[in-house]
């Protein structure tokens, strides 16, 4: 890159995140506020950028993402795990195990480095996986392709779906911020805001001073998602926090890419195409056990089990005459499973 002072690189930052951003929503792209800040700062990067944000950035970027995921858990969550338990517990247990399976296989391979597969693969929570892979072997870089590439993939084939079972094309419109949880409220109080703050900085202390796998994200879950569905707090956040949080990951991943990256990350997409229509596929198999054991229809079922974003998948359903609350249940245990698991690789790869 030309040499530019830091204020000005930062300043081309933010305008370039700006840019893309809202291309990215005007476009309808999943994820648009975390893969707007992504796309600038990789364009930064390859170009020789020398900006970087501080460790404790990230740190905060997941703690209020682990705030944000635990306000999806609620009572409803429970409702429907009481009545329909076996059958989720069989599909979640065999979309994770898919994933892993993947996962393992791209990893023997050999075309991606140590440990990045596993994140890659990993159905679900996009922003989590790729701060986690940055701290534990994987590179975010290739982690935050991988997911995204799938998240593009599966909602473009869960629209197609709705088409020709319902005639119908649902247009999946990202809304600024949205991550993982229910439909979003129409705006956030401050005494909520204030109260998923407060969880996320309490719970990311807690999780990093007990030394908990991923302590700063899975620690707000904890203490969070507890608090919500026992009804003592009511947790919520204005789009903007969200973005910030989003921002924040993407610069931190989008900063370390450079040139001599490409090559690489360009070589290996059609394996990640392949990775993510063999996720689609296996899920298929987790559809299916759902219309056995819970009678349930195929588009509701599928649209469960779809490895995609879940406010993505939200939104398909909505437009469609599937069962919401259903399909937001399972996708809300598989987000929960998925970074469980995602831990318990943590421990496996730091044992190797």
């Amino acid at each position: 890159m030309m040499p530019l002072s830091n204020p000005l690189q930062w300043c081309l930052l933010v305008g370039a995140t700006l840019l893309f951003t809202a291309l990215f929503m005007v476009a309808g792209l999943p994820g648009a506020t975390l893969l707007g800040p992504m796309a600038a700062a990789i364009l930064l990067g390859v170009r020789g950028a020398s900006i970087e944000l501080p460790k404790r950035f990230s740190w905060l970027a997941q703690a209020l993402t682990g705030g944000v995921v635990a306000r999806s858990m609620d009572v409803t969550i429970l409702h429907d795990v009481a009545l329909h338990w076996f059958p989720m517990l069989m599909a979640l247990s065999t979309m994770l195990a898919g994933a892993v399976l993947v996962g393992w296989l791209l990893e023997r391979s050999g075309r991606f480095p140590g440990g990045t597969a596993l994140w890659g693969t990993m159905p679900g929570a996009a922003p989590a996986m790729i701060a986690m892979a940055g701290d534990f072997g994987g590179d975010p870089r290739f982690v935050a392709v991988m997911q995204y590439l799938r998240v593009i993939v599966v909602v473009v084939l869960a629209s197609l779906v709705c088409h020709f079972l319902l005639g119908s094309v649902p247009v999946p419109i990202a809304v600024p911020g949205a991550v993982p949880g229910a439909v979003p409220a129409p705006s956030a109080s401050v005494a909520s805001t204030l109260a998923l703050v407060a969880v996320a900085l309490a719970g990311g202390w807690a999780g990093t001073v007990t030394r908990l796998p991923a302590g700063p994200l899975l620690g707000p879950i904890l203490l969070g998602g507890t608090l919500n569905m026992t009804g003592l707090v009511v947790l919520d956040s204005p789009s903007w926090l969200i973005a910030v949080a989003f921002t924040i990951i993407g610069w931190t991943t989008g900063l370390r890419f450079r040139r001599e990256l490409l090559r690489d990350l360009v070589a290996s997409v059609p394996l990640m195409l392949l990775s993510t229509f063999g996720l689609v596929a296996m899920s298929l198999g987790s559809a299916w056990l759902l219309v056995t054991l819970t009678g349930k229809d195929p588009l509701t079922a599928y649209l469960a089990t779809s490895p995609g974003g879940l406010d993505s998948v939200t939104v398909v359903a909505l437009g469609s005459a599937a069962d919401v609350p259903f399909i937001l249940t399972l996708q809300t245990l598989r987000l929960f499973g998925t970074i469980l698991m995602s831990v318990l690789l943590v421990r496996f790869l730091r044992r190797r």
